[in-house]
């Protein structure tokens, strides 16, 4: 997944993530602004799973794989050396990256 977010320059997250309101949007092109979102992590979640679908990188993956990649959460997930959260965390700003790893 991580090579598909690094083509769409999906690296540039902080040009994408708006706070207002004590809540998180995201911009994308398709819709101006996802959200409101809690963290700026869910921001970013919202945003990873935006670009999975409009890449289509869902269709390859079977209705319970989706389901699992939809409802995934860094913060909640208890897997070790989960695939999922490695790649989130490696286009994650590196100040929320370092806070998740305090």
């Amino acid at each position: 997944m991580i090579d598909v977010l690094t083509q769409i320059g999906l690296l540039e997250i902080n040009n994408r993530l708006v706070y207002r309101e004590g809540k998180w949007f995201v911009r994308t092109r398709e819709i101006p602004e996802r959200g409101p979102y809690d963290t700026r992590l869910e921001a970013v979640e919202g945003l990873y799973r935006h670009v999975a679908i409009c890449t289509g990188r869902l269709s390859h993956c079977d209705h319970d794989e989706a389901a699992a990649f939809m409802q995934h959460s860094v913060q909640k997930c208890c897997q070790p050396a989960c695939d999922l959260c490695a790649d989130l965390l490696a286009v994650l700003p590196v100040e929320t990256a370092i806070q998740l790893n305090a």
